[in-house]
């Protein structure tokens, strides 16, 4: 991902930030402000899926109980998710739809319908069209993964609560931002929304959640 960032987003303008910065002055204050975002890239495995799921419609604090208690049972492994039931899960603290989700994704890969080295040779509307093919992963999540595991510069979770705040702050907009209205703003982001959801998460943490920049 810092590649990406700083030196090469494979658009002949350099890193994503700087490209981003010449595009918006907004984001280039922010950056001069608050500092460049933190490195989130995760790995492109079912384990980062199985997670973004487990954190759907829950806290912060929920979903890190939650996924401590799957590492407790071992209920990481794949291949075992694929085969077990889902009131077997369910000890952890997951809802039965969410158990089935995961279920579901472990059998995706495991019987080879999705391969996850293939996702990162795909465009980005290819593997947001893929992954929301899946039971449980809707547009919120596909665009993380393609942000966060594949590091796709363009992802642009639009729906993402913190994110429509960070705009507001960002652009001294009277309201938070729709969903639809986050889209129309991140149009002229394009083809870099994804750094740009990253500086928007930044300014979040720091300004709305009184994360100081060295905490971050």
């Amino acid at each position: 991902m810092q590649q990406k960032l700083f030196h090469d987003a494979g658009h002949g303008h350099g890193g994503a930030l700087a490209a981003l910065s010449s595009l918006d002055p907004d984001v280039k204050m922010a950056l001069q402000q608050y500092g460049p975002p933190p490195d989130r890239s995760l790995p492109a495995t079912y384990e980062t899926l199985a997670r973004a799921i487990v954190g759907q419609q829950v806290s912060r604090a929920s979903a890190s109980a939650i996924w401590r208690r799957m590492e407790d049972h071992g209920f990481l492994e794949m291949d075992m998710v694929a085969q077990s039931d889902p009131k077997f899960l369910m000890k952890a603290g997951l809802s039965r739809r969410k158990a089935e989700y995961l279920i579901g994704i472990a059998d995706e890969i495991c019987a080879g319908r999705l391969d996850m080295n293939e996702l990162a040779t795909l465009p980005g509307e290819e593997v947001q069209k893929r992954l929301v093919q899946i039971r449980g992963v809707g547009a919120w999540t596909a665009d993380n993964f393609r942000l966060f595991a594949l590091t796709d510069m363009d992802a642009w979770p639009a729906n993402d609560v913190a994110l429509q705040e960070a705009m507001r702050i960002l652009k001294s907009l009277n309201a938070r931002p729709t969903a639809t209205e986050m889209e129309q703003l991140g149009e002229g982001w394009r083809p870099y929304r994804g750094a740009g959801a990253l500086v928007l998460w930044h300014l979040y943490g720091i300004e709305v959640r009184k994360t100081s920049v060295a905490d971050i």
